[in-house]
């Protein structure tokens, strides 16, 4: 008479062990696509925040300015190349101050420019211009006032966008932002069961 032995496996978690391995590559990915989305949603706020934080504009005005883009290697966060009006830094004028008013950088001079005003521009668009007071006055030899003797203007715009996304050090904190964001989110996604 031989004798039987039975030998019971307990298969159960090793199929779960293998499962979850299986899993692992759609998880990180799936970790990878959200934490990408999470950025795409909160580094042109933090761009806006940098910004506003040395220029004397509104949050608005600048994140009208701001555009993000996907690149073949992540997202392209792109300013609009072209100069604010300086009315959009605050610029005030009244007859009683010999000038228009308007700082560009917060805290800096707001004390009237000598020969500047607030007009309408040829486009019917409200501007800050200058009179250059040396060069004196011109006869204008084309357009409405063709025949006319007018001085010298020039409208007065600030910075672009695309220019105060590149200015200082803030391409490196946004760079430093974007990894620290993918990072926390990637742990925070990967940490958890969903």
């Amino acid at each position: 008479m031989s004798r039987y032995t039975s030998l019971n496996v307990e298969l159960e978690g090793a199929l779960q062990a293998a499962q979850g391995l299986s899993d692992v590559p759609s998880r990180i990915l799936r970790a990878q696509q959200r934490a990408l989305a999470t950025l795409r949603k909160r580094l042109p706020v933090q761009a806006r925040r940098d910004i506003q934080a040395e220029y004397n504009l509104k949050a608005r005005r600048i994140a009208q300015g701001l555009r993000l883009r996907n690149a073949s290697d992540g997202l392209v966060l792109v300013g609009s190349a072209r100069g604010i009006n300086a009315l959009q830094f605050g610029a005030t004028w009244s007859r009683r101050m010999k000038g228009a008013r308007f700082t560009i950088k917060r805290g800096g001079d707001r004390s009237p420019h000598e020969g500047a005003f607030i007009g309408t521009g040829l486009n019917n668009n409200p501007l800050v211009f200058v009179r250059d007071l040396r060069r004196g006055k011109h006869r204008v030899t084309e357009g409405r006032n063709k025949g006319r003797m007018k001085e010298y203007l020039t409208a007065v715009y600030g910075p672009s966008v695309g220019q105060m996304l590149k200015h200082g050090r803030r391409p490196e904190r946004l760079a430093e932002f974007a990894l620290r964001t993918l990072q926390a989110e990637q742990q925070r996604l990967l940490g958890s069961k969903s």
